[in-house]
């Protein structure tokens, strides 16, 4: 059995995963963070389940420009096995000409569930506060 702090860094881990696949182009890899019916949702698309999620990543992550994705500010709350996360992000630097330029911000609101490997995002929501052109 593992105490609620064990837990909440599992989370966190699992929330700082999500961005370094994202940012190495892993789509597979960061579908497999996702339960089987689990969602990814945000005002522009919808995908369910690890193949379409990791579809949906290929088709709409572009190569260039690069992007680096930040997350900060999780409150993370337990409920047996499940969760709620609410973190913040800067999720995009992006490379412009010799800069760089913070092109996105917001918050991910997140349902997770604890599975025979470990948290995983039953729900994932991006919610875009604010946001510039992403090239």
């Amino acid at each position: 059995m593992t105490t609620p702090i064990e837990d909440k860094e599992a989370i966190r881990e699992l929330l700082s995963e999500y961005c370094f696949r994202m940012d190495d182009f892993r789509f597979d890899e960061l579908a497999a963070l996702f339960t089987d019916d689990g969602e990814w949702i945000a005002r522009y698309a919808r995908a369910r389940g690890p193949a379409e999620i990791a579809a949906l990543m290929a088709r709409n992550i572009p190569a260039e420009p690069r992007r680096k994705h930040f997350i900060m500010n999780s409150l993370i709350r337990l409920e047996g096995d499940r969760a709620s996360a609410r973190t913040s992000y800067l999720v995009v630097l992006q490379a412009s000409g010799a800069g760089l330029v913070p092109s996105v911000a917001g918050t991910y609101e997140d349902v997770l569930v604890r599975t025979t490997d470990g948290w995983r995002f039953r729900e994932r929501r991006l919610v875009h506060d604010l946001a510039a052109e992403l090239g």
